[in-house]
C-alpha cells in the first residue's frame, strides 16, 4: 500500500516538479533467514504447522534456546513473511528467548486469503498451538506486535493470559494508520474507503483493558505509524508497569538491527516474565 501511495505521488508531482530518483531508492531489500542460520548456534529452528480453522495448516518457525527464560509469540505486519524476518528474529532469540514466528493465511505458502476475521483466527491458533502443543505456560509468553501485528497483539493479551506485551511502531486505528500514510499534498485528490470490518479494530480499546507488563516501542523518524500514535497508546494504556521507549533516528522497520532496542527487549522480557512468575506464585 505505501509502494502504491508513494506511485500515486510520483505522478501527481511529475508536472510541476522534477523528481530525483536515487539508485538506492530501487531496492526493498530484506535480509533472508532459514535453519542454516542456526548451525552453529545453541538456537535450534524447528518447522512446524499450525493448525487454523478452515482446515488451514500455517507454516511457522519455532526457534528454541536451551537457556531461554520464556517464549515470544511474534505477531509481523502488513506484507510480513518469516523468510525474510533476518534482523527480527536475531534480535528475539539472542535475548535468550524461545520464538514463534509463522506466516498468516494467504501469504508465502498458506492456503486461503487474508481477512481480518482470518487474522485473527491464525492468531489465537499461534497461541493454542504454544499452550496446548508445547505445554508453554502462559506466564512465560511474550506476545509481541509489529505495526499492524500490534493490532493482533492488542487483540490476543485482551482475550489470553499472557506474560507481557510488545507493541513495536504500534497502530492505534486503521483510519489514523491510512491518514498518516498519505503525504499532505495528496490528501485533496484521494479519499479512502475503509471496509467497516478494519473500523471496528482499535488498540486503543484494547490497550485500555490490558493490565499485563507493557512495552511500547517506535522511531523517532517513523512516518508510517509516527510517535504521536505510541504516545496515544502509553498514555490510555491501564497497565500499571508500562515502558514508552522513542528511539532516535529510528524509521519503521530498522529498529531491530539496533543495540540500544535489543537491549530494551531484554530488559522488558527479563522484567516482565519475573513479575508475571511472582504474580502467579502469590495467587
Amino acid at each position: 500500500m505505501f509502494r502504491m501511495i508513494s506511485l500515486i505521488g510520483l505522478f501527481v508531482m511529475a508536472s510541476c516538479t522534477t523528481i530525483e530518483i536515487k539508485e538506492q531508492d530501487i531496492f526493498d531489500v530484506k535480509r533472508t533467514i532459514g535453519p542454516e542460520y542456526f548451525k552453529d548456534k545453541p538456537q535450534r529452528l524447528e518447522e512446524v504447522q499450525i493448525a487454523s480453522q478452515d482446515s488451514l495448516h500455517l507454516e511457522g518457525w519455532f526457534i528454541s534456546h536451551p537457556s531461554a527464560k520464556g517464549t515470544v509469540l511474534f505477531y509481523g505486519g502488513n506484507g510480513f513473511l518469516r523468510e525474510t524476518a533476518h534482523w527480527i528474529i536475531r534480535a528475539i532469540t539472542e535475548q535468550k528467548m524461545n520464538l514463534l514466528i509463522f506466516n498468516y493465511r494467504g501469504y508465502g505458502n498458506n492456503a486461503g486469503e487474508p481477512t481480518i476475521s482470518g487474522l485473527k483466527t491464525d492468531a489465537m491458533a499461534a497461541y493454542h498451538y504454544l499452550v496446548n502443543t508445547r505445554n508453554i505456560p502462559a506466564e512465560r509468553i511474550i506476545i509481541h506486535g509489529h505495526s499492524m501485528g500490534t493490532l493482533l497483539g492488542g487483540y490476543i493479551a485482551g482475550q489470553q493470559p499472557v506474560g507481557g506485551l510488545v507493541m513495536e511502531s504500534p497502530v492505534t486505528e486503521v483510519r489514523y494508520y491510512t491518514e498518516q500514510m498519505m503525504p499532505a499534498l495528496l490528501k485533496p485528490f484521494i479519499e479512502f474507503e475503509i471496509d467497516s470490518n478494519l473500523l471496528n479494530d482499535s488498540n486503543i480499546d484494547q490497550i485500555s483493558r490490558i493490565t499485563v507488563p507493557l512495552l511500547i516501542v517506535v522511531g523517532k523518524e517513523d512516518r508510517i505509524t509516527p510517535p504521536a500514535m505510541a504516545r496515544k497508546l502509553y498514555h490510555t494504556a491501564a497497565s500499571p508497569d508500562k515502558r514508552l521507549k522513542v528511539l532516535t533516528k529510528g524509521g519503521h522497520n530498522d529498529l531491530p538491527q539496533r543495540k540500544d532496542y535489543q537491549n530494551i527487549l531484554y530488559s522488558f522480557y527479563d522484567r516482565a516474565i519475573k513479575r508475571s512468575l511472582s504474580q502467579g506464585a502469590s495467587e
